[in-house]
């Protein structure tokens, strides 16, 4: 590894992401995959994953805004893009000969866009969003959903919704979620319009759902869309959270650690200063109780996580070096110090833990075994 990133830095193994997508497919049945990569990938990063997934086949892209858009074709990233989220309408003009396609989900927005195209002689692409139950963005009922496809100004490609409790095997989230299902194909069926409704916990647990496509969002990158419930067999996690030792030293007993004083030594403590902080997506709600790995061994955070670096205890791991590596989040879903632990212990849930990784923190891409791109933001 080049010395011009050698602080905290996101591993993201490629070839497990091919792995995924091919069970991806197996688990679809052929349908094609619209690759989500809003939010920079979950972490991950958007540019270095899509690039791969276009080395996959995968011509379709969902993103949340225009921008993360823009950034996708930026960097000659091919296919299709769905933007989920609200566009100002004079933007969708300034970028109509991008090859992105825009979500309507209520009948002002999508009357005042068809107006706007019509004065300009031109269609825009659009795919309608449906509420099915979520009780977010779409239209609910035939009769807005027939007035959009009555348009004259709008090419409706597809009609899609949003799974509330998909990931879901409880009875009862499992029936709401075949209710969602049937509810879109009532009112897009029969109108000949296709669809798209399985998200990650579509994919995996609702596999003989109809459409003609699916959303793979979290599953892609290896990640459980509920930590209650496992993940198919040939899907795995593509990152890892690493930094490295950058100081050692050591202190008595009874001295004391970090802002406000909450680790107390009880002996005489070998403390590793690590370079990885709650500035780099290093959750500040884990200190005093997370581990980290280093050598092979776990060493607890003492103290607090600071805004840049941590303490660790390396007493008992003697052999520990300045420049040693050592994994904040591991890889291993069976790991202590695994990503769905840590969305556990701190009560909330791995999409945050990975959205939070800090765009300090660059993306290194392992692509046939070896490191192969370095997507760096500052």
């Amino acid at each position: 590894m080049n010395n011009f990133y050698w602080r905290t830095w996101a591993e993201i193994n490629l070839d497990v992401l091919k792995r995924n997508i091919a069970k991806i497919r197996e688990l679809s049945q052929g349908k094609e995959i619209i690759a989500v990569v809003k939010a920079n990938a979950y972490g991950h990063g958007d540019v270095g994953c899509a690039r791969a997934l276009n080395k996959c086949g995968i011509k379709r892209f969902a993103v949340s805004n225009l921008w993360e858009a823009q950034r996708l074709s930026s960097c000659d990233i091919e296919g299709e893009i769905l933007i989920f989220g609200y566009c100002d309408i004079s933007l969708i003009f300034e970028n109509l000969d991008r090859n992105y396609i825009f979500t309507v989900g209520d009948t002002e927005y999508a009357g005042k866009l068809s107006e706007a195209a019509e004065e300009r002689n031109v269609k825009i692409p659009v795919h309608i969003k449906i509420d099915t139950g979520m009780s977010r963005v779409g239209v609910n009922t035939e009769q807005q959903l027939d007035y959009i496809l009555g348009l004259r100004g709008l090419d409706c490609r597809a009609g899609y919704t949003h799974f509330a409790v998909a990931d879901s095997l409880l009875s009862e989230d499992v029936s709401f979620t075949d209710l969602q299902q049937r509810r879109l194909l009532e009112m897009c069926k029969k109108r000949g319009l296709p669809t798209h409704s399985q998200n990650s916990g579509g994919i995996i647990y609702h596999g003989d759902f109809e459409g003609d496509f699916v959303r793979a969002g979290i599953v892609m990158y290896g990640q459980r869309p509920d930590a209650r419930f496992p993940l198919p067999e040939g899907i795995a996690p593509i990152f890892q959270l690493k930094t490295i030792v950058s100081q050692l030293k050591t202190i008595g007993e009874g001295d004391t650690v970090s802002y406000g004083r909450t680790f107390t030594a009880s002996r005489e403590t070998r403390l590793a200063l690590v370079a990885c902080g709650y500035a780099d997506g290093f959750n500040r709600r884990l200190s005093g109780s997370w581990s980290v790995i280093v050598n092979g061994k776990h060493a607890p955070i003492c103290g607090r996580i600071c805004m840049d670096q941590t303490l660790i205890d390396v007493t008992d791991i003697p052999d520990v070096k300045i420049g040693d590596v050592v994994t904040i989040y591991s890889g291993d879903p069976d790991e202590t110090c695994s990503i769905d632990r840590a969305a556990e212990q701190v009560g909330t849930i791995n999409y945050e833990l990975l959205c939070a990784i800090g765009t300090r923190v660059p993306r290194i891409y392992i692509e046939d075994g070896m490191e192969t791109e370095i997507q760096r933001y500052i």
